[in-house]
């Protein structure tokens, strides 16, 4: 960083660590706001000479705010890199900075929800699934199981930190970086990982009923294809999962 930054890099450091409290004090009014507002805390102290002052910055960052809680570190950043311009005189009006929160809302939500909650998490579970099921020594299974949470975790402390060193080095420019066109080789790697190990649970489960009883093989293929077509007549998810759960036991009791 350049000399002439307020904000020291300890002080990023200690946003950093703070951002994974966010959704603690999660609620339906301001939704992650309060989070938002203790990971600040150290930019508040850095930029504010006097306690009323410390006292306005904060209550400025209480009102409403939703985010992906990974993603929210470009906010945090961001905001670091506005309020450092407002104290040096470069941004004049606060309501900028507040606008500017509001316009990160609906990209900090949608880019997380697809990345993380739609393409990493799904890749991740399902390597551990698969592990459990198809691994039959113990020491295999709980390496499968770190291996599960290192394909979450590293993503997920990546983005936390590129987002916070992205957002206070950009400012308003980090808009630019939200698209989910810049995430999309890594989430099509984590589409890939988890198809191939929720073929590979199925097609062992599969291969495993039948061996031991072949009506129960022959049922779990029929729902596992029922299931395919009622997704292509674009049924409801739990009506889905109904339908197939009392098929399943219709099938069973004969």
């Amino acid at each position: 960083m350049e000399q002439t930054n307020l904000i020291h890099k300890r002080d990023l450091i200690s946003v950093f660590f703070r951002s994974f409290f966010i959704q603690a004090v999660w609620n339906f009014k301001s939704l992650v706001s309060v989070g938002i507002c203790f990971a600040l805390v150290p930019v508040a102290r850095r930029l504010c000479d006097k306690e009323k002052v410390c006292t306005k910055f904060l209550k400025r960052h209480l009102y409403f705010f939703n985010a992906h809680p990974f993603f929210a570190s470009y906010a945090l950043g961001a905001i670091a890199r506005l309020e450092e311009d407002r104290v040096k005189g470069i941004i004049k009006d606060e309501a900028q900075i507040e606008r500017f929160k509001n316009a990160l809302i609906g990209p900090l939500g949608a880019i997380g929800d697809q990345y993380f909650w739609a393409s990493i998490k799904p890749g991740a579970i399902l390597t551990g699934l698969a592990g459990i099921a198809l691994a039959g020594d113990l020491r295999v299974q709980l390496a499968l199981l770190i291996l599960a949470l290192l394909l979450y975790n590293l993503p997920h402390f990546y983005i936390r930190l590129l987002g916070l060193w992205k957002g206070y080095k950009q400012g308003y420019a980090v808009v630019k970086n939200l698209k989910m066109e810049k995430f999309s080789r890594v989430a099509k790697i984590y589409l890939f990982i988890g198809a191939s190990m929720l073929g590979a649970f199925f097609g062992y489960t599969a291969a495993s009923y039948t061996a031991q009883q072949t009506l129960a093989g022959i049922i779990f293929v029929v729902s596992m294809l029922l299931v395919v077509l009622l997704q292509r007549l674009k049924l409801n998810f739990y009506l889905i999962t109904l339908i197939i759960i009392f098929s399943a036991l219709i099938a069973g009791s004969l």
